[in-house]
C-alpha cells in the first residue's frame, strides 16, 4: 500500500522539483549581455586617430576618421576617453569631463576635442588630499586655497589638479556638498581630476559596486587615464566597502586590473606612469618590517600586484588619507608620496596631526619626467618647507633646537651650525610637533570632534648646541639641490638649486 502511495505521488514531486528548479533559473543573475557602442573623436570637426575609448573593461582606439566600436558591457555605465597629450582637459564646473553617461538604448557617444595652444611636455600637477569639507562655513578655507592654486598656475605652465579622495565629510548630509566643494575648487582657475575616497562612499547599499553611486554622479568613472606631456597618468579607486556599518578596505578589484593591463599595454616601457588613487600603498610600519600593525583599511592589501604591473616604469603613486605627509620607496621602480590633508584636523587646526601647515603639493613635470615637486602651505611662500624651533621652544626636547621637514625623503639634507661652523647631520627622530601639540593644548576645548589631536611623526630632526647662547642655523637640502635656511636672527630664507650652483 504505502508503495503504491510512493509510486503515485513520483509524478506530482517530479513536477515540483521541476517548477523550483524553473524559479531558481529563473532567479539566477544572468552574465551582462554586450552591446555596440560606437562614435566619434573630432578635434575642429576632424576625427582624432589612436585615442583610446573604454568603459572601465575594454579599451579600443579609434581609427583614422576619429571612429570607435566598443562592444561594452550591458551594466557599463559610462564610456569614456584617455584624454590625448595635445588637447585641453574638458572641464565642466572645473571638473575634467571626459566621459558620457550610458542612457537607456542610446549606443552613439561623440567626444569634442580641443587642440591645445601650446606643448605640454613642461606641466605641473597640483594635488590637494582630503578637503573633506563638513559644513559650509569651511568652504571659506577651500576657497582660500584656491586663490593660492591661482596664484601658483599664473606663470603660463600648463597646470591641472587632482583631488585626492574624501571630497566631502559626511555622506548622509543631503544635499552632499561634493557641488560646492568642486565649485571652491574651481575658482583656482585649475581644471580637477577627482579621486573616489572613503568619505565619499554611499553606506546604505548592499554591495561595494553601489557605493560609488553619489560620487559617480558628479565626477563621473571612479579608474580612468590621461596624458600629459610625456608622462601617463593613472587614477584608480582603490576603497572597496565591505557593506557592514562603515567598513572598508584598500583593495583593487580584478576588474580594475584587467582594465589597468590593457591601459599600460600601450605605454613604452620606460616611460613615466603617475598612480593616483586615495589609500595609500605602503606605510610607516611597512617601511619598519613591522607588518603585523598594517590595518587593511589604511594600506592597499594587495598592491604587489599593482607594483608588479608598474614594474616596467618609472612610477610614481601619490596618496592621500593618513593625513600625514610620508615619502617611501616600497620597489626600486616606485616612489609613492602620501599627502597632509588640506583640511589638516577635520578644519579645527591650521595645522595636520603631524604639524604641518594646509596645503597642496605641487609636481612639475618635464621631459617625460617628474623632474620636481614640494610642499605648498596656503599662504606661505614657497622656500618655507620647514618649521623649526630655537632650544628651550620645544617641550619634548627642551634643550635642543628642533626641526620638522614637512616633506622628507632620504635624499634630503638636515645640517645645523653653531657661531658659523657646520656640526654635521643632524638625528631624525620620532615625536611631536610643538605647534600643533601647543594648538590643540590651547584650543582643544573647542573642537568639534573632542578625540582628534597631534600624532607622532618620522620627519623630525634635533641637535643639542654646546652653549644656551649658541647662535645656530640650520640648513635644509631637497633632493633638487634647493636650500631653505633658518636662525633665530634671520628666520626662514631660501637659495633654488641654480643660485646654490652658482
Amino acid at each position: 500500500m504505502k508503495r503504491r502511495i510512493f509510486l503515485t505521488l513520483i509524478p506530482a514531486l517530479a513536477a515540483c522539483f521541476a517548477l523550483a528548479g524553473a524559479e531558481r533559473t529563473a532567479q539566477r543573475p544572468t552574465e551582462p549581455q554586450p552591446a555596440e557602442l560606437r562614435g566619434r573623436v573630432t578635434a575642429d570637426g576632424r576625427g582624432v586617430e589612436g585615442v583610446a575609448v573604454t568603459d572601465g573593461r575594454t579599451i579600443v582606439r579609434t581609427d583614422a576618421k576619429g571612429r570607435y566600436r566598443l562592444a561594452s558591457a550591458s551594466d557599463a555605465e559610462f564610456v569614456y576617453l584617455t584624454l590625448p597629450d595635445g588637447y585641453e582637459i574638458p572641464a565642466e564646473a572645473g571638473a575634467a569631463a571626459f566621459y558620457r553617461r550610458i542612457t537607456g538604448q542610446e549606443r552613439r557617444y561623440d567626444f569634442a576635442l580641443r587642440r591645445a595652444g601650446r606643448d605640454m611636455t613642461r606641466h605641473r600637477l597640483v594635488l590637494v588630499a582630503d578637503p573633506q569639507v563638513y559644513f559650509e562655513e569651511e568652504l571659506d578655507s577651500v576657497r582660500r586655497a584656491s586663490a593660492d592654486i591661482r596664484r601658483t598656475a599664473s606663470d603660463g605652465v600648463e597646470t591641472f589638479g587632482v583631488a585626492c579622495g574624501d571630497i566631502i565629510g559626511d555622506i548622509t548630509r543631503r544635499p552632499t556638498l561634493f557641488g560646492p566643494v568642486r565649485d571652491a575648487l574651481a575658482e583656482s582657475g585649475v581644471p580637477f581630476f577627482y579621486v573616489f575616497g572613503n568619505h565619499d562612499m554611499d553606506t546604505d547599499v548592499r554591495t561595494n559596486d553601489y557605493s560609488k553611486r553619489s560620487f559617480k554622479e558628479r565626477f563621473g568613472p571612479t579608474y580612468y587615464a590621461f596624458d600629459r606631456g610625456k608622462i601617463h597618468y593613472v587614477v584608480l579607486d582603490d576603497v572597496f566597502f565591505l557593506a557592514r556599518s562603515y567598513l572598508y578596505a584598500g583593495y583593487l578589484e580584478e576588474r580594475q586590473l584587467r582594465w589597468l593591463e590593457q591601459d599600460l599595454a600601450s605605454v613604452p616601457a620606460g616611460s613615466t606612469v603617475v598612480v593616483c588613487l586615495h589609500i595609500p600603498t605602503w606605510s610607516c610600519a611597512a617601511r619598519r618590517g613591522e607588518w603585523g600593525k598594517e590595518q587593511t583599511n589604511k594600506v592597499l592589501n594587495n598592491r604587489r600586484a599593482l607594483y608588479k604591473l608598474l614594474e616596467p616604469y618609472r612610477a610614481h603613486i601619490l596618496s592621500a588619507h593618513e593625513h600625514y605627509n610620508e615619502n617611501y620607496t616600497p620597489v626600486p621602480h616606485v616612489f609613492e608620496h602620501v599627502h597632509a590633508p588640506l583640511s589638516t584636523l577635520f578644519w579645527q587646526t591650521p595645522l595636520s596631526m603631524d604639524g604641518i601647515p594646509a596645503g597642496y603639493a605641487v609636481y612639475e613635470a618635464d621631459g617625460g619626467r617628474i623632474a620636481s615637486w614640494y610642499w605648498k602651505a596656503v599662504d606661505h611662500d614657497r622656500g618655507r618647507q620647514f618649521t623649526a624651533y630655537a632650544a628651550g621652544a620645544d617641550r619634548h626636547k627642551p634643550d635642543a633646537v628642533t626641526v620638522n621637514v614637512w616633506n622628507y625623503d632620504p635624499a634630503w639634507k638636515v645640517r645645523w651650525y653653531e657661531d658659523g661652523r657646520c656640526r654635521g647631520e643632524m638625528t631624525r627622530y620620532t615625536g611631536y610637533d610643538e605647534s600643533i601639540c601647543d594648538y590643540v593644548a590651547r584650543y582643544g576645548d573647542r573642537f568639534k570632534y573632542k578625540y582628534i589631536g597631534a600624532a607622532q611623526t618620522e620627519h623630525l630632526f634635533y641637535a643639542v648646541p654646546s652653549s644656551p647662547d649658541a647662535e645656530v642655523r640650520v640648513e635644509v637640502t631637497d633632493r633638487f639641490g634647493n636650500v631653505y635656511e633658518w636662525s633665530a636672527g634671520k628666520g626662514y630664507t631660501s637659495r633654488p638649486a641654480a643660485q646654490t650652483a652658482k
